[in-house]
Order: structure tokens, then C-alpha cells, then sequence
């Protein structure tokens, strides 16, 4: 429930195994490859890059061998076991390859074509059974010609009308539209004859010369033709089968390897190279070190190097790393962006807070078993990544469904269960046990704002932690979730909630100055504060020199200043500076009243879920039977999908706004191994 750690790998080797080096990298799905330190003006990354399109044509042609042989290529498959390294290696063996199978797919490519045209020919010959005379002697024919085709049944009545022209016309198969048939003109009259049987509608059918005999003789010898074609397919399909099972597994391990290879070639954009070596670098997670190195070892010719990362490495990629209750909250950080690598990683607290507040404002115990029913199958049968977050909160509102007695809006059936009907609770604010939801308002109401309370306190806690970590004294001490914001609040919400809810009076003179009136001075002099600190660090930094400690983070920021030319802040006037606190001051406080507000959703949804279901409950007493059934049922299921979907959306808001925005820094790296990311 952390960033998992990482480790700074750098390696170089010989170039000539820049391949097999960069094929591991990626082979072990654990490496974040850094971009390469700036190379313009050279021509390192060309030297590298000259064989990409060699292994590119290289896997098209072995998936071209693979599917003449009818081999399924699998690119996840191990092959440790092939030696070849060279695009000459590869391209010796799929040689042999081809020429084990080309001659034999050329033929059955060629057969397959002629069968396909030797069965639309056989088909055609079947409208034109009755024919008697032979084919090949009518179409050879010098001083007629004889045309094959089909017209439409309407224009057939039209040819009457052309006695006087010079044309015999046989009809054969009758369609429901169209008529297969036969004309012969003379050869002196075919371009008028034609052009007649075109304004018909006339559409001819294309029949091979080569055909001897008449329709039934010609289509009996095409099926003896194509049987015999069949029976030397399936010889050669034998004979590939053969080659297939020699060859099959083999195949799939050097396709493998060559999507590897190329693989690596996407990276070669990241690696420089010179006095014939190469170099580059990138992380790993601390788990895979031992595993790494055993894949680097297999190399040869490379040295390996680490280096623990350190809190102060900001640009170490991101990992993050969750039991399996949490992981799928991941999505919702990310969502926001990663955290920095010197940060927390908030999806527990995600997770927690988003199952509490959900449970709390949509609870039912029959609703949220079919809230928990869907996301499991949603799992089950999908993807999606709201499946598993969908179970959990179905969960959370099962639970929070005893705690208010209700199952699908009934709150008789667990009656004995409503937290809110137990004296130790309702006594703090009714006499006598609250009949319904309705009743316990104030209860809900007041409940929601101490939960918020309690939420914007942990917030500001673990902001002031982070913010101390990553060495951010501005938000850590003087934001307005930092330690002097924390004191204000705590002290504002303790004054007014003794004085209201106790009838205690805390808030003297003494309490006033020290944890109210301090802590708005204090943030509003934050600027020459941080100045005097900054100040103060210039001065641990010189003392750093003679054996005292560096405060590296003030030191890189000031080189950082000086860099750019920014040798002190920027110079305010006293007028636009006291502006700017009194503005800063009424947004903070403004802030913290709106922020502790906005939790009051979280009674208002309890209330409006039980009046929902109220409104469908007398609308079903007024039928009978059945119709009582149906209307219930459907009115569950549309609080369940439209409130649950809208409390779903508030609970990401207050997420977002009120909980994220007070601790969350985002900026971080997302980490992304080779393997994972490159198109082969």
C-alpha cells in the first residue's frame, strides 16, 4: 500500500550485442527505459537504427510461410532455445523454409484459383441445360456469333416487335425475374444485334471456349476436372501438414524472437553509442534486480550497473502498489494524476474513504447485495475496471443498510438493527426512539458534519506529513492544510462545537490569541517567513561546506534561482502584500466553511434515498396483488441505478475536491515496462 521502490539501472556493453540486450530488456517485462541524454550533432542514434526495416520484412514474410503451411504463430511462446541473432541467421532459416514449402504453395494457390473459376463456370453451364450442340464449335464460330446470357422476362415479349432483324434467341432457365438464353446473329449484324439485346436489358455470361460437347457434356468434364484438382489439394495440404509439423513449433520461437528484436528497435531512440559501445538507462522495480541481472548474465559482453534510487529523485518513474482491496482504486488516482515519486500513494485512503462515504450515503441492505451481485458478474464476464470498485461499494452499502434498517426501502424488516433507534445514540438528541429515517434527521444531518470534520482533520494531517516530506514548508506549515491551517480549523471547530453542542465556553482570551489569532498571523506572513527560512538555509548550506549538513532541496532550488537569473523574490509594495493576505486569509476560512458544508450531502442523500423509496411504496399501496409486485420492483430498480449512479458521482467529487485537493501532489512518472510498450 505503498510506491513500490525502484532501482537506477545503467548499462553498456559492446554494440554488437545492442540487440540481444535490448531483446532482454524487454523479455523481462520489468523495465523503464529513460530518454538518452542530448545527442544532436551526431549520428549515434542512425548507426544504431540502420537494420530496423530488415527484421519488419522479416516477421511479414515468416507470418506469409506460416500461413501457406498453416502454422498458428504465437509470439508469447519461449525461445531461449534459438540461437539466431543476425538478420542473417533468421534469414538462412526461413530460406530453408520457403523452399521447403514455396513450390507446393505455389501449386495450391494455383489450384485454387482455377477451381473458383472452374465452379462459377460449372454453375453457368447449369442454365443452359438442352443444349445441344457443342460449345467450343458455336463460340469458335467465324461467320455467327452466339452470345450467353440472361434478359428480363419483360423484354422477352419485346422481341416480337423485332422480326425483321437478323437473330435466332433460345430461351433455357426460367427465372421469377429473368430468363437464361441463347442469340446467334450474324457476324455482320452482331454490333446492332448486340446493341438491340443491351437496351433490353440483356446481361451475358462469359463461357470458355475450351468447353467440348454440349451443356451436360461440358459440366460432367469440369466436375471430373475439379474432383481431380480436389484430390491434389488435399495431397498438397497433406504434404504442407507435414512440413507444418516439423517446422510449426520452430517457427513460432523464431517469430517470437524477431518480434523481440524489432521491439528493441523502437527503443534504439533512447540509447547512444560511440567508440563502438553503447549506453543507456532506466528503472526496475527493487524486486526484479536479482532476475534482471540473471537475464543480463545470458548476454555477455555488459556491464550491469545499480543504484538505489533516493527520496530526493524526482524523476524515477511510478509504481503503485496495492493490496488486492485497494488495487482497484488505482483507477481514481490515476484519474488525477500519479503522485511524485517522493510522495504517498493515496489509494487506500481512496479506497476507504470512498467505500465509507458511499456505504453512508446510499445504504440498503437488498440494494446493495444487487449493487455487489452486478459488479461480480461484471468481473466475471468484462473488463471494466469500475467492476471491482463496483462490488466493493455494494458491499459498503449492504453493511451501512443494517446499520439504518433497511432492506429495498422496507425499514420494519431490520428494525431491531437501525443504529439510530439504539438509546446511546438517539438519547444524545431525542427523548424517544425515532420511528423512521425522517424522525433522525438532526441525527444524519450532525452525524454527516462530524464525519466531514473528521475527514478535512485527516486530510490536513497527512498533507502536512507529505508536504514535510517532499520539503514543501510553505503548503506543510503555512497552507491552509498545513500545521497552521490544522490548528485553526481544529481550534475553530472545538470552540464552536463545545460552546453549541456542550454549553462550554473555551474560547477565552488565552485560546483566542494562541490558536486562532496566531495561526492567521503566521499564514499571513507566510512570504517573509519563507524568506527568513530560506535565509537560514543559505546558511546550513555554507557551514555544509566545513563538515555541516546541506539542505539539498534549497540548495537545487537556489541554483536553480540563480540560473535563471532570479536572485531574490519578487518585490511587493506594503499595500498590494496586505491585500493579498486579507484576500488569502478570507479564501482560507471561506474555504474551510464551504468544505465542511459540502459533507452535509451525505445526510441529505440518506434522507432523499428513504424518500424515494417512501414515494414508491405508496404508489404501490395503491394496486393490488400483482401490480403492488411490479411497481416495488421497478422502483427498486430505478433508485438503484439512477441514486446509485448520482451518490457514485458525489462521492468521486468529494474525493476530488474536498479530500484530494488538500494532500495530493501529482507530477509523478507513470512507469511503463519496454515490453508493454512497444508495437512490434
Amino acid at each position: 500500500m505503498a510506491i513500490e521502490k525502484v532501482t537506477l539501472v545503467y548499462i553498456e556493453g559492446s554494440l554488437r550485442k545492442i540487440s540481444k540486450t535490448l531483446a532482454k530488456c524487454c523479455e523481462s517485462g520489468a523495465f523503464h527505459i529513460n530518454p538518452p541524454p542530448d545527442t544532436s550533432g551526431t549520428d549515434f542514434t542512425a548507426k544504431i537504427m540502420k537494420d530496423k526495416g530488415v527484421y519488419e520484412r522479416m516477421i511479414k514474410r515468416t507470418k506469409a510461410i506460416a500461413e501457406s503451411v498453416g502454422v498458428k504463430l504465437d509470439d508469447k511462446v519461449q525461445h531461449d532455445d534459438i540461437e539466431y541473432n543476425t538478420s542473417t541467421d533468421f534469414k538462412d532459416y526461413l530460406d530453408s523454409v520457403d523452399n521447403m514449402q514455396k513450390d507446393l504453395a505455389d501449386e495450391k494457390l494455383r489450384l485454387s484459383s482455377e477451381l473458383r473459376s472452374k465452379s462459377a463456370i460449372y454453375h453457368n453451364l447449369l442454365r443452359f441445360q438442352g443444349l445441344d450442340a457443342d460449345i467450343s464449335e458455336l463460340l469458335s464460330c467465324r461467320y455467327v456469333k452466339a452470345r450467353f446470357g440472361r434478359i428480363p422476362n419483360g423484354s422477352i415479349r419485346k422481341l416480337s416487335f423485332y422480326d425483321d432483324r437478323m437473330f435466332f434467341f433460345y430461351p433455357f432457365e426460367k427465372k421469377e425475374n429473368f430468363t437464361w438464353c441463347l442469340y446467334i446473329t450474324p457476324t455482320d449484324e452482331k454490333n446492332s444485334t448486340d446493341y438491340l439485346f443491351n437496351s433490353l436489358g440483356f446481361e451475358r455470361t462469359e463461357l470458355p471456349d475450351y468447353l467440348k460437347g454440349n451443356s451436360d457434356q461440358a459440366a460432367n468434364k469440369l466436375l471430373e476436372e475439379m474432383d481431380s484438382d480436389l484430390e491434389r489439394m488435399n495431397a498438397i495440404e497433406d504434404e504442407l501438414k507435414k512440413i507444418a509439423d516439423s517446422v510449426g513449433v520452430k517457427l513460432s520461437k523464431v517469430y517470437a524472437k524477431l518480434k523481440v528484436i524489432n521491439s528493441s528497435y523502437e527503443l534504439r531512440t533512447n540509447v547512444t553509442a560511440f567508440d563502438n559501445k553503447f549506453h543507456f538507462s532506466g528503472y526496475i522495480p527493487s524486486r526484479e534486480k536479482k532476475r534482471f541481472s540473471e537475464l543480463m548474465a545470458d548476454v555477455g559482453d555488459v556491464t550491469v550497473t545499480y543504484r538505489e534510487t533516493t527520496p530526493d529523485d524526482t524523476s524515477a518513474p511510478v509504481i503503485l502498489k496495492n493490496n488486492r482491496l485497494f488495487r482497484p482504486f488505482e483507477m481514481f488516482v490515476k484519474m488525477y494524476g500519479l503522485p511524485a515519486a517522493n510522495g504517498i500513494d493515496p489509494t487506500p485512503i481512496v479506497a476507504i474513504t470512498y467505500m465509507l462515504l458511499y456505504g453512508m450515503m446510499f445504504g440498503d441492505v437488498g440494494q446493495g447485495i444487487c449493487i455487489m451481485l452486478l459488479g461480480l458478474l461484471l468481473t466475471k464476464f468484462t473488463k471494466a475496471g469500475l467492476a471491482p470498485i463496483i462490488t466493493r461499494i455494494g458491499f459498503s452499502s449492504t453493511v451501512f443498510g443494517f446499520v439504518y434498517g433497511s432492506v429495498f426501502g422496507n425499514e420494519e424488516l431490520l428494525k431491531d438493527f437501525a443504529v439510530f433507534r439504539f438509546p446511546p445514540i438517539y438519547s444524545l438528541f431525542y427523548k424517544e426512539p425515532p420511528e423512521d429515517v425522517f424522525q433522525a434527521s438532526t441525527l444524519f444531518l450532525i452525524m454527516a458534519l462530524i464525519v466531514g470534520i473528521v475527514l478535512i482533520l485527516l486530510t490536513m494531517i497527512i498533507n502536512i506529513i507529505v508536504s514535510l516530506k517532499m520539503r514543501d514548508f510553505e503548503s506543510g506549515i503555512f497552507g491552509a492544510s498545513g500545521i497552521c491551517g490544522f490548528v485553526l480549523y481544529a481550534s475553530l471547530i472545538a470552540g464552536f462545537g463545545c460552546s453549541m453542542a456542550l454549553g462550554i465556553e473555551i474560547m477565552n482570551p488565552v485560546y483566542v490569541v494562541f490558536l486562532i489569532a496566531l495561526p492567521l498571523a503566521l499564514i499571513f506572513f507566510k512570504e517573509p517567513l519563507l524568506h527568513l527560512m530560506e535565509t537560514h538555509g543559505l546558511k546550513q548550506g555554507a557551514r555544509a561546506a566545513n563538515g555541516g549538513n546541506v539542505n539539498t532541496g534549497l540548495k537545487a532550488k537556489l541554483a536553480a534561482m540563480n540560473e535563471s537569473g532570479a536572485s531574490a523574490p519578487e518585490k511587493k509594495s506594503v499595500g498590494m502584500f496586505i491585500i493579498e493576505g486579507v484576500i488569502d486569509l478570507f479564501e482560507t476560512c471561506l474555504t474551510y466553511v464551504t468544505n465542511t458544508m459540502s459533507y452535509l450531502r451525505i445526510g441529505g442523500f440518506i434522507l432523499s434515498h428513504a424518500g424515494l423509496m417512501l414515494v414508491f411504496s405508496i404508489i404501490a399501496g395503491m394496486f393490488d396483488g400483482v401490480g403492488s409486485i411490479i411497481v416495488l420492483i421497478v422502483g427498486n430498480i430505478f433508485v438503484t441505478g439512477f441514486e446509485g449512479f448520482i451518490v457514485g458521482i458525489q462521492v468521486l467529487r468529494l474525493e476530488f475536491y474536498e479530500l484530494f485537493s488538500r494532500y495530493f501532489k501529482s507530477g509523478g512518472i507513470p512507469f511503463k515496462s519496454v515490453s508493454a510498450n512497444i508495437k512490434a
